[in-house]
């Protein structure tokens, strides 16, 4: 295996910023150790983890970190495969299927860790403003759509298309702390559902407790399932 590739720019936080969204090197290196034992022995069609032997498998031919550099490349520039298949000398088959990997991978492990956060972490935490005018604050909510190929199934195609998009969408529902921590990440689902129809499927309204106030754009008519769930 050649020299990690990602070192080119461990002096340099800027770069590190610029390709993988982490503030510093350091802070990369801390991340990727937390990982680094799970993801070593990732078991995948593609090639074989570090402790199994699959006839399906082959042995990687890139360095773990360099692997997980890649995946940071592709999600926070949005560079071509046949790009990273040069910069990272390898076939744009490898870097489709690195890439498919690591973001299976990271979805299960990290989709394990909590995020919301109780009331007495979010009233410590909380700005004056909302102090002030807004202080039963828990959440501030909203949705967000994603640009998605065209599916084969037609049925599937008249859920996701939105005619203002002139595209296939999925959305998601968002939730924020007042003081701007992401405390809630619902699954996908049709661009065609309603923001209204999505926060009720999506278990956020059930997280709440009685009393704590939700803030959402106008657009969210939820009123009448916060006063179901007595909350304001």
């Amino acid at each position: 295996m050649e020299k990690k590739l990602v070192t080119r720019f461990s002096n340099d936080d800027k770069q590190i910023l610029f390709y993988t969204g982490f503030q510093t090197y350091a802070l990369l290196l801390t991340f990727f150790r937390c990982i680094e034992p799970s993801a070593s022995n990732m078991q995948s069609m593609y090639y074989e983890s570090s402790e199994t032997v699959s006839l399906a498998g082959r042995k990687r031919s890139m360095l773990l970190i360099d692997e997980f550099f890649l995946f940071l490349c592709r999600l926070r520039v949005g560079l071509f495969e046949q790009d990273l298949a040069n910069r990272f000398k390898c076939s744009v088959a490898t870097v489709s299927r690195k890439i498919v990997t690591w973001a299976n991978f990271l979805y299960v492990t990290l989709g394990r860790i909590p995020l919301w956060l109780s009331r007495d972490v979010i009233d410590e935490n909380m700005p004056e403003c909302f102090k002030t005018l807004y202080p039963n604050t828990r959440v501030i909510i909203d949705c967000t759509e994603m640009k998605t190929q065209t599916p084969s199934s037609l049925v599937l195609n008249s859920q996701m298309y939105l005619n203002y998009k002139s595209a296939c969408t999925v959305k998601c529902l968002l939730g924020i702390s007042p003081h701007g921590v992401i405390t809630f990440i619902s699954p996908l689902y049709t661009g065609c559902m309603s923001d209204v129809e999505i926060t009720n499927l999506s278990g956020t309204l059930d997280l709440l407790e009685e009393n704590d106030s939700v803030m959402a754009d106008k657009g969210f008519t939820i009123r009448k399932l916060l006063s179901e769930k007595k909350l304001l």
